[in-house]
Order: structure tokens, then C-alpha cells, then sequence
């Protein structure tokens, strides 16, 4: 296994997790319901947490990727700058998130988190969608090929 294969395993879990905890939060926040927000602050503070191995086997992996030959260089360098923003902002937010799960009867922090956490969401977000334009061959690099029948193959 290479880091390629861990960032494709890794990185879901960071974004999933902001965007859900800032919808779950900011619904709890509208319908009045405190363990709502509650569970969005531990959302967005998870995803935090699995930022780390995501953007950092995404950055190991990023040179092998842009190396191979059906693989646009720009579109690495393109995700790889939104997720370093990212990855940023959502590391900022899980820093706040575990400050405010200590402070539990604060709302305007965990509000102010959840804030947070939906910059964090949007901008991950927007670094998938650019990620998602990176094709992956197989384990050898190559692009698949079809097969050609010869005449003995056919009935």
C-alpha cells in the first residue's frame, strides 16, 4: 500500500465530518437544541482530527501522482492549494471545537464554532470537488487498455 491509496482511504472522513457537524449544528442552533450544536462542535472537532493523515499522505502522495503521464500537473498543484487552506481552517476550528466541549454552557463560542466549521466545510469541500479531477490508474500506473480479440478468440 502507498500513500496515494491511504489518502483515497483517508480523506472522506474529513470531509464528511465538518460538513455534517456544521448541518446538524446549525440545525440545532435554529431549532434551539443545545446537543444538536453539541454533536456538530464534536463533528467539526473530528474532522479535524482526520485532516492530519489526510493532507499529509495527500502531500506524500502528491508527486508520485503528478508525475504520471495521463495526470495534468496543474490539477495537483490546484488541489493541493485548496486543501492546504483547508486543512488550515479546519485545524483551527477542531482547536476551538475541543476548547469549546470543555466550556459547555457557552453558546456563543460553540456557535462561533460552528461558524467557523462551515468555512472549514465549504473550502474541504471545494478542495474534493478539485481533488475529484485527479484520475488514478491501476497499482502499475498504467492507463487500463481494452483488450483485442484475435480471430481464434472469436466463435
Amino acid at each position: 500500500m502507498n500513500w496515494e491509496y491511504i489518502h483515497l482511504i483517508s480523506h472522506p472522513f474529513a470531509i464528511v465530518l465538518p460538513i455534517v457537524g456544521t448541518v446538524v449544528g446549525v440545525a440545532g442552533w435554529i431549532a434551539g437544541r443545545d446537543e444538536l450544536e453539541r454533536y456538530g462542535v464534536l463533528s467539526i472537532l473530528l474532522g479535524g482530527i482526520a485532516a492530519l493523515p489526510s493532507y499529509y499522505s495527500g502531500i506524500t502522495a502528491a508527486d508520485d501522482v503528478a508525475q504520471r503521464v495521463f495526470v495534468a500537473p496543474g490539477i495537483v498543484q490546484d488541489h493541493r492549494t485548496w486543501a492546504t487552506w483547508a486543512a488550515v481552517l479546519l485545524a483551527t476550528s477542531a482547536i476551538f471545537a475541543g476548547y469549546s466541549l470543555f466550556q459547555p454552557n457557552e453558546r456563543r463560542l460553540r456557535r462561533f464554532v460552528l461558524l467557523v466549521g462551515a468555512g472549514a466545510a465549504l473550502l474541504t469541500a471545494l478542495a474534493a470537488i478539485r481533488g475529484g479531477r485527479i484520475e488514478h490508474g491501476d497499482e502499475g500506473g498504467e492507463a487500463d487498455v481494452p483488450a483485442v480479440q484475435t480471430e481464434e478468440a472469436l466463435p
